[in-house]
């Protein structure tokens, strides 16, 4: 049987020539790889995030753009997205052509043929260079605050404190962030 995804355009289900324009149209780079993680199909935003042609990117194994490391990540991930047909995110630094390590998040999915059977995943990358500029930029802003300032989870852990919550509270400076908002809050009676 041949591979729909590898089909030609012309023998192509209707259904398989939607997802074709959805993925090209796609914002986001998206990507239609092999079970073995070679790339068959990549939209230009793929391309435009690593600079690379269309023709340098289809045909490749991900391994060409991620560390070795990354490469098994994506591996187990794509196995427990066969699976489990779960959805899997996981970070990648890809290289681009110019050498530049780009974070990105993957958001992957299994992607079947019309029978049902998984033929590969299609993963959804965010390139996160803004996300992390923003991040570093509120940690500066909490660390550099004269006022005592800390970040919780929702269950209260402290996850992030500056040291004018240490001097408030009298806990020595990276001690608070170990403790509960519970256990530093003080009743008035």
């Amino acid at each position: 049987m041949i591979d729909p995804v590898l089909q030609p355009a012309t023998n192509r289900p209707q259904s398989l020539l939607a997802a074709d324009i959805i993925i090209a149209n796609a914002p986001d780079p998206v990507f239609v790889s092999d079970l073995e993680g070679k790339i068959l199909q990549a939209n230009d935003a793929v391309s435009h995030l690593l600079g690379f042609r269309q023709d340098e990117v289809l045909e490749q194994s991900l391994s060409r753009f991620i560390s070795t490391e990354e490469a098994r990540e994506f591996t187990a991930a794509l196995r427990e997205v066969v699976e489990r047909g779960v959805t899997r995110n996981i970070v990648l630094n890809p290289r681009s052509a110019s050498g530049e390590v780009i974070p990105t998040s993957l958001n992957a999915s299994a992607l079947r043929d019309p029978e049902g059977r998984v033929i590969g995943a299609i993963g959804i990358l965010r390139d996160m260079r803004e996300l992390d500029k923003a991040r570093a930029y509120a940690e500066s802003l909490i660390k550099n605050a004269p006022d005592p300032v800390f970040v919780s989870d929702l269950e209260g852990k402290i996850l992030q404190a500056n040291d004018a919550v240490s001097q408030l509270l009298g806990f020595r400076p990276g001690l608070s962030t170990r403790r509960t908002d519970r256990a530093v809050v003080v009743t008035v009676h």
